[in-house]
């Protein structure tokens, strides 16, 4: 990377904080031993967190490069990440979760991608995870086969297999794929301010699905690159509320159906994701002996989600 870049903000990172302000620490720690020469800003959104942790944060990472934004309300994933790009003024922006550790010099190869190609909007890389031969860091666009496998609860892992699968066969440093996964996804940011950001409408899940579609839709590429490894421990702030967790990622799901698919297809995928909302209900009250705590909270979260599809019958 030629040091004539570092006279200008090459690339934001937008962080978005719920109550997560002891992982947004090690999040900054490895992130600053790992930017290298590249002129960088972080700006870190707080939703309103209960906990108010980050001020603590913020004294002890006092960086003119790291700007803090305290809000009255919880926006939400998406809007939390528009509000920061507004106050972001690198060339490209990274929204990164505060769940995740950057261990190894990743943005020089990144950055020489997008310049390689003008027509690459999105890259995300190899998000490391705790399963070998599931790879959650990319995948295709929801489908009747996916949302046919789901009624048994696998079919995120037919497409995460599938995923590792093509990327070990094919052994190319990067390809393209429908959506990168939200918890670590650049993009540039003259196609972000194009496309509108982040579609307000989404809470919380399937945002960067549907930001991935209408990059594509506006004729640019969304590339995954699994050789640019990121560590991301996954689902910190879900695993806290199975619940909230569960009906913001059917409830999401639902309204990205109702926004990218007509006829037929729209029918039969909201037909499985209802059929989804049972099978899980069944599967859970089955293992509540096994696990009361987490069970109770993900039927709550079906009897809920059933009832708000009876009321649109």
């Amino acid at each position: 990377m030629q040091n004539d870049y570092n006279d200008k903000i090459l690339i934001s990172f937008v962080i978005v904080n719920y109550n997560l302000a002891n992982e947004i620490e090690n999040c900054l720690d490895s992130l600053i031993k790992n930017v290298g020469e590249i002129n960088f800003e972080v700006i870190i959104v707080d939703n309103n967190s209960p906990d108010k942790k980050l001020y603590e944060t913020e004294k002890k990472f006092s960086n003119p490069n790291i700007h803090y934004y305290y809000l009255d309300d919880n926006l939400g994933f998406g809007k939390g990440c528009n509000y920061g790009y507004a106050k972001s003024k690198g060339t490209y922006i990274c929204f990164l979760n505060p769940d995740t550790l950057i261990n190894d010099p990743l943005l020089e190869p990144i950055i020489e991608l997008f310049k390689d190609d003008d027509k690459i909007g999105i890259i995300g890389p190899k998000q490391q995870l705790r399963y070998k031969v599931f790879d959650f860091s990319a995948g295709y666009f929801p489908n009747v086969v996916f949302e046919f496998f789901n009624l048994f609860c696998i079919g995120t892992f037919v497409e995460a297999l599938l995923v590792f699968i093509i990327t070990s066969i094919k052994g190319k440093k990067y390809l393209q794929m429908d959506w990168i996964l939200g918890a670590a996804i650049f993009i540039r940011s003259d196609l972000f301010k194009k496309i509108n950001g982040f579609d307000r409408d989404f809470f919380m899940f399937f945002e960067e699905v549907d930001l991935s579609k209408r990059a594509i839709e506006s004729g640019f590429k969304v590339i995954y690159y699994p050789s640019v490894k990121i560590n991301h421990l996954g689902s910190v702030s879900g695993k806290r509320d199975y619940s909230l967790f569960t009906k913001r990622i059917y409830s999401s799901k639902f309204i990205f159906i109702s926004k990218h698919y007509k006829s037929i297809n729209k029918s039969l995928m909201n037909f499985f994701l209802t059929l989804q909302l049972f099978s899980q209900l069944i599967l859970w009250i089955a293992w509540f002996p096994f696990n009361s705590l987490k069970s109770k909270q993900k039927i709550n979260a079906f009897i809920y989600l059933i009832k708000q599809r009876i009321k649109l019958l």
